[in-house]
């Protein structure tokens, strides 16, 4: 995490993580539209900084002016930047423990002959693993820095912990890619967003350091990883030659039986595919190649596809409500599910359905839960009578999820038993008012409410003695005024229903891996929106229309209400 030395120079309020993101306004309805966005993603759109050196006789304010420029350059470990400082900082400075990111343009004021203020508006941070971190709106940097005299010449004495950089220095000097980690049962691989310099080694070097380093502090709870403990690379460096890259992992990755070989290997394979050019993994282990039951060696790129973390189940369909019934809407007439939910017993409004078709969860007209099979004859079960929850959410489990009024999240297991789930991180001053949770159920997407506003955050979902809950909840934007309704479109995406100030609710997209928030329109007066990996977006009017966007504008699709996924 960042250093308390750096921490300790922000105006207070905890640092919470997302994204690099920014939007613009546009109608809500009409074709898909770019908005602005910081995408560090593209290595072929990499333009390198150009850092100056100081020149004789600079002012204070001009030499901390420079040294904040010049720290965007990552060439020879900031070589430039050090130039600015006082020999023994020079030598001390560690610009890897962190990195504050600030919008704009910061303000210099000297403060008395060698001493500088600066004040910027913090936008967010990148923590020593490289995971992006979304600061609150509104806050502001304060920083001073004292500056020697040193050979008549102005330097920095005392330069922050990490780096300063702004938002257009992190869009040009990094690229971002998930590093993948897997589920609490080594059946899906879960990806962990990290930045990783451009300036630095390869990337397939860098991405092989970041998986054996395990995962980062905020997912580390939720997910596991094969590489037994102490594993590194026997050779730091993983060579790209003629498509193939060769991982030497040390003999601790020997101690590992077959299943572990295989996630282990899917976890490589998976995180190494991102690497331009990579056709396949040459992987071994302790000098020799590693084994791994049931593939050769190299290892092909498609060699775990049942890993896939954006697989859906074979002939999916969304599902929604037709007066009362839930209903499949695979046909071009909507066809009612099998059991008590596809009679209208009772009528049920906002419905889930579990990742595997056999479970469905829905609120009655009074909002009353019910839970139950998606069997013909078999009936739904009242189990949480109370008014006002929300829709509830399945994930990738069979464990009905969902929020009461009172702002409490329960978890509805498929024996019947209820159980509160507590948040270990919310502010006292925020109410969760609804709940997503991802597919391979390691996080928790929650619409969160303080004071006027409400916005998304995500939180990791930890499991423990046979009982869930919920860690560390984090913005995954600070630009977005309301939020009604947000759903996971992949592993590492999420739509949301949402407004940014006094325009209309629109559908907005956020990558989680490539830092992105994407304004997408959407039918007016929009209430609900279902989403799944490789599926067209639902989103649900007032006017009992379900609408989609094959990428030419939102159009009717279906009439109904409450869309879902399976796994939603």
């Amino acid at each position: 995490m960042i250093s308390p030395g750096l921490a300790a120079r922000i105006v207070a309020g905890p640092l919470i993580a997302a994204l690099l993101a920014a939007c613009a306004s546009m109608p809500t309805s009409g074709p898909i539209v770019q908005g602005e966005q910081v995408d560090v993603a593209q290595p072929d759109s990499v333009v390198r900084a150009i850092a100056r050196p100081p020149e004789s006789g600079m002012t204070p304010v001009e030499i901390v002016s420079g040294f904040i420029q010049a720290s965007a350059s990552f060439e020879d470990d900031h070589a430039v930047a050090r130039e600015y400082l006082s020999p023994l900082a020079a030598g001390s400075w560690d610009p890897s423990t962190g990195t504050i990111v600030y919008d704009g343009v910061p303000t210099l004021a000297a403060n008395g002959p060698s001493a500088v203020d600066m004040t910027a508006t913090q936008v967010g941070a990148i923590t020593s693993e490289g995971r992006y971190e979304v600061s609150p709106p509104g806050r502001v940097i304060t920083d001073a820095f004292v500056l020697d005299l040193i050979d008549g010449q102005w330097r920095i004495a005392d330069p922050p912990t990490g780096l300063l950089l702004s938002r257009s220095d992190v869009e040009r000097a990094f690229r971002s890619y998930p590093v993948y980690f897997l589920d609490p049962t080594f059946t899906t691989l879960v990806p962990d967003p990290r930045l990783i310099p451009v300036d630095g080694p390869g990337l397939s070097t860098s991405l092989m350091r970041a998986l054996t380093a395990g995962p980062s502090q905020w997912l580390a709870p939720g997910v596991r990883t094969a590489l037994p403990d102490g594993t590194e690379l026997a050779v730091d460096a993983v060579p790209v030659v003629e498509g193939v890259a060769r991982v030497d992992l040390d003999a601790s990755a020997l101690i590992t039986d077959g299943a572990t070989r295989r996630a282990l290997s899917a976890q490589v394979v998976w995180t190494l595919r991102q690497v331009p050019g990579v056709r396949s993994v040459d992987l071994n282990a302790g000098g020799q190649v590693f084994p791994v039951p049931g593939v050769g060696n190299p290892q092909p790129m498609d060699a775990w596809p049942t890993f896939d973390p954006n697989q859906m189940p074979a002939n999916t369909a969304p599902y929604a409500v037709v007066a009362g019934r839930a209903v499949i809407l695979d046909e071009q007439t909507p066809r009612a599910v099998p059991g008590a939910a596809g009679l209208a017993l009772p009528p049920l409004d906002g419905i889930a359905i579990s990742l595997d078709g056999a479970r469905i969860a829905g609120l009655d007209t009074a909002g009353a839960l019910w839970v139950g099979p998606l069997a013909a004859g078999q009936q739904l079960n009242e189990v949480i009578p109370e008014a006002g929850q929300s829709r509830p959410s399945f994930g990738g489990g069979t464990s009905a999820w969902v929020v009461g009024a009172d702002g409490i999240v329960r978890e509805v297991r498929d024996d019947g038993a209820i159980v509160e789930v507590p948040i270990d991180g919310l502010s006292r001053r925020a109410t969760v008012e609804s709940i997503s949770i991802s597919r391979d159920g390691t996080r928790a997407a929650l619409i969160v409410r303080r004071g006027p506003r409400t916005f998304v955050m995500l939180a990791v979902v930890v499991l423990r003695e046979g009982s869930a809950q919920l860690q560390s909840p984090v913005r995954v934007e600070n630009r977005l005024a309301s939020v009604v309704d947000v759903a996971w479109a992949g592993s590492d995406r999420l739509v949301m229903l949402a407004s940014n100030g006094a325009e209309e609710i629109q559908v907005y997209e956020i990558n989680l891996t490539r830092a992105t928030l994407e304004p997408l329109g959407g039918p007016q007066l929009a209430e609900r929106v279902a989403a799944a990996p490789g599926y067209p977006t639902l989103v649900q009017g007032t006017d009992g229309t379900l609408y989609d966007n094959a990428g030419t504008g939102w159009r009717p699709a279906y009439r109904g209400s409450s869309p879902a996924y399976p796994g939603g």
